[in-house]
């Protein structure tokens, strides 16, 4: 009889599933009265559900918060995020762009765009900590959120993903070539409501300084105030800049 059943376990599995094929088990080893199998079969069809949900619920996740591309977090992960920073002063923001990645895509196509991208993106997890928020904003554009942490610090972390796109070779198809980038970083010691597009302008305006250096410059707005969250009054000098200028590789083949 013991051979039997475990011989059309696979056939049970098909017809029932597993929590026909878990009941089948127990009555077969442990002889359950009518009053025992009614709660067994409660219990384990509950675990079956929650498990279920589990992993729906966990695939679902992944949909909306994850880029598909990259497996970063997406924009939408970042919103989600907003009232922990409350909590979590300091909070800094670092804003990346890929310098003339269209000359990317242009010279050896989209999936070697698509192949850099996602190189990148593995350079930003190795170089940032477990408690950083790494996504891609969208295109070659990435967004580093850092709870807890200060200016300086979002500076070092910048340079050092700095330094390892610089001294990386991103290939595709024995194509060989080297990339910069350029990065503004917004911070603030301030317990205030953050809004995260106010954010991102202040760091896109210290992107846009860096940028316009055309030397690849990482530049840094530090403040005391809320003028921080406002990207004109950050390129007024009311805020304190710090800059780092380096060499310059303009992106092309090795």
């Amino acid at each position: 009889m013991k051979e039997k059943m475990y011989r059309y376990a696979p056939a049970i599995l098909l017809s029932g599933g597993l929590v026909l094929w878990v009941i089948t088990l127990l009555i077969h080893r442990y002889c359950l009265s009518a009053q025992a199998l009614v709660w067994t079969s409660f219990i384990v069809t509950e675990l079956a559900i929650n498990v279920v949900c589990g992993i729906i619920i966990n695939k679902l996740h992944q949909q909306v918060h994850i880029d598909v591309l990259t497996g970063l977090y997406n924009r939408k992960y970042l919103y989600t995020k907003l009232p922990e920073l409350q909590t979590k002063i300091p909070v800094s923001l670092i804003l990346i762009d890929i310098d003339n990645f269209k000359i990317i895509n242009d010279k050896y196509g989209h999936v070697a765009g698509d192949q850099v991208l996602q190189q990148f993106a593995q350079i930003l997890q190795s170089n940032t900590r477990k408690k950083d928020i790494v996504a891609r904003w969208g295109g070659e554009e990435f967004v580093i959120l850092l709870c807890q942490t200060d200016g300086e610090e979002a500076f070092r972390i910048a340079d050092r993903i700095r330094k390892a796109v610089e001294n990386d070779i991103f290939s595709y198809n024995g194509i060989a070539c080297k990339i910069t980038v350029s990065m503004g970083v917004a911070s603030t010691q301030e317990r205030i409501s953050i809004d995260l597009e106010q954010f991102l302008k202040t760091a896109d305006a210290a992107l846009y300084r860096a940028k316009e250096k055309k030397n690849f410059i990482v530049t840094i707005l530090l403040t005391n105030n809320q003028s921080m969250f406002n990207g004109e009054a950050a390129l007024a000098g009311k805020d304190c800049w710090k800059e780092e200028k380096r060499s310059q590789t303009a992106s092309g083949p090795v």
